[in-house]
């Protein structure tokens, strides 16, 4: 995909079908929606200081236990996981913007990992399948 609002939402889409495809219980469903979404997200706002086209490459791979999802971008270099615990407030409404979605998606995620490769960022981020979870 591109880097663009437009690009992020057409991928969700086809995630979305994909995803559907599979007859993921709903809640395993559910978190990996959020990564997508929060992860994507993430790249297409902040992975890019210039105005440019960048390609985006997002990967699924799913068998009988777990969902694997790649994130590539060739944006700032940035590690997920180094980002410190948000302090958080009574309220999800009183904690301040930024470090949330990340947050999101290291407490949904069963693994998680960062390496950065030829000038690029490659997240992988695996989701355990437990197809007991609607039974």
């Amino acid at each position: 995909m591109k880097n663009t609002a437009g690009d992020l939402a057409a991928t969700l889409e086809r995630a979305d079908a994909f995803l559907d495809s599979l007859a993921l219980p709903t809640e395993i469903g559910y978190k990996v929606k959020l990564i997508l979404e929060e992860m994507l997200t993430n790249i297409v706002k902040y992975a890019f200081s210039d105005e440019e086209a960048h390609r985006v490459g997002v990967g699924l791979i799913a068998d009988d236990t777990e969902l694997t999802l790649e994130f590539v971008d060739d944006g700032h270099p940035f590690d997920p996981l180094a980002v410190p615990q948000p302090r958080l407030k009574n309220s999800i409404l009183q904690c301040r913007e930024g470090g949330l979605g990340i947050h999101l998606v290291r407490q949904t995620a069963d693994a998680m990992a960062y390496r950065r490769d030829e000038d690029k960022n490659i997240v992988t981020v695996t989701v355990r399948i437990d197809r007991n979870l609607d039974a």
